[in-house]
């Protein structure tokens, strides 16, 4: 086990949703800013000393007694310290809940990233990264998307689990429809 190494939890969007991400990306681009290229998602968390074949076969047993998820992203917001830009759903009681179900097991491995993600520390903020600023952008961005954004629905379709040191997902589990 590489104790450098981080495995992330994340769900994952419909098509249409990932239609409109990639829309508001491209706005946000052609501005000059710079965009989160990561696939569109919601992190459920970032674990450290973790083996992936336990944490595959934890999210797998999840992802078999899971439906889908209907979430409203109907905000955006920023996060000073790290100088991201992020829209957010409106929490809802599924979302909490897989938060949760995912956490029962392995939170004291969910450490990194100051906690933001773990289930003890009670401070998870469901959101999707769409862009760092640099000083000075913060108008920027607020004009384009107060001009631009539009709530819209996603489902959260996969769960997927990705690794620092890997490009492609370690593993990937559909939920029930």
């Amino acid at each position: 086990m590489n104790q450098l190494r981080t495995l992330c939890v994340m769900g994952t969007f419909d098509n249409q949703a990932n239609q409109e991400i990639h829309r508001i990306k491209d706005t946000l681009k052609m501005h000059g800013i710079a965009t989160d290229e990561y696939e569109p998602h919601i992190t459920f968390g970032i674990y450290t000393e973790l083996n992936d074949e336990d944490l595959l076969q934890w999210i797998d047993k999840i992802a078999k007694q899971q439906k889908s998820i209907k979430i409203n992203f109907n905000h955006f917001g920023f996060f000073t310290d790290a100088r991201l830009c992020f829209l957010a759903p409106c929490s809802s009681w599924d979302l909490l809940e897989l938060h949760s179900n995912i956490h029962k097991k392995y939170d004291e491995c969910c450490t990194d990233k100051g906690c933001l993600f773990s289930l003890k520390q009670n401070s998870w903020t469901p959101h999707m990264s769409i862009a760092s600023i640099g000083p000075g952008q913060e108008q920027k961005i607020l004009s384009i998307l107060w001009e631009t954004f539009s709530p819209f629905t996603a489902e959260i379709a996969k769960l997927k689990i990705t690794s620092s040191d890997m490009s492609k997902a370690v593993g990937a589990f559909e939920l029930k429809k």
